[in-house]
């Protein structure tokens, strides 16, 4: 399986690593000036090491969070995907991950494209067991209340999204209309997952080399199409990566 992780260039992360830096700036051009000015005048120096803490202080805690929060999301929107799809694709499917689209919900954690298609990943990270009939979501809250309704449902979220890049698929590329599933992806393995004819693909961590053989019996695509789908999403996401993100969605049961 090809991968291909567009650079996520947002305005609000390159801002928030901007501003952590001014204010490092800040704090170390207030020490400098305490070094040069006599220690007579204790009132601007009292200023200036206010300054100097406040800056030091505020750019470290501000560049810490932006750096853990950048690790933490290139591990949440990548890694675990890849190992839960790698093994079981060959070379003529495509994996994008993360890939920004116009008008797409940022529920989309990945694109697979391949001879079967385009499957619209949503990526749900949950902890402990649930179940999946038709349409309707439950949990395990292992007490006497045994399965309860989760209070949002992967299935609505993953249709939207499927809507969605359909629209945009239909509107970008002059051809015959893609064709565009939706897949509810559990990468972690605290994730348990109980499938009773579930209205959508779901793949987990114990059925995917069973699901990548059964969507791969079907032959929608040819190599030419999937190479222009490709070029088209990684564009689209070039020029999105101009505009402010979207607020994130909740992964929350």
């Amino acid at each position: 399986m090809r991968l291909i992780r567009p650079v996520d260039t947002r305005r609000a992360a390159r801002s928030t690593v901007i501003l952590g830096l001014l204010m490092l700036i800040v704090g170390c051009t207030a020490l400098a000036l305490m070094s040069i000015i006599p220690t007579s005048r204790p009132a601007p120096i009292a200023l200036l090491a206010l300054s100097a803490a406040l800056g030091l202080g505020v750019g470290c805690a501000i560049s810490l969070r932006a750096f853990s929060a950048g690790r933490r999301r290139t591990k949440e929107r990548g890694d675990d995907l890849v190992r839960l799809l790698a093994p079981a694709f060959d070379d003529s499917y495509v994996l994008i991950v993360s890939p920004r689209l116009p008008g797409v919900p940022g529920d989309l954690a990945a694109l697979l494209v391949g001879p079967p298609g385009v499957r619209a990943l949503i990526a749900r990270r949950w902890h402990g067991s649930y179940r999946v009939r038709g349409r309707g979501w439950d949990y395990d809250t292992r007490t006497r209340a045994g399965w309860v309704p989760c209070i949002t449902n992967p299935s609505f979220d993953a249709r939207a999204v499927v809507q969605a890049v359909t629209r945009w698929a239909g509107t970008t590329l002059p051809e015959a209309p893609i064709p565009v599933a939706g897949t509810i992806a559990f990468p972690r393995q605290h994730s348990r997952v109980v499938l009773e004819e579930p209205d959508l693909e779901v793949v987990t961590t114990d059925n995917a080399p069973w699901w990548a053989q059964l969507i791969g019996r079907v032959q929608r695509m040819d190599g030419q199409r999937v190479g222009r789908f490709v070029e088209a999403v990684l564009e689209a996401g070039e020029a999105e990566s101009r505009r402010p993100s979207p607020a994130p969605t909740t992964e929350n049961a």
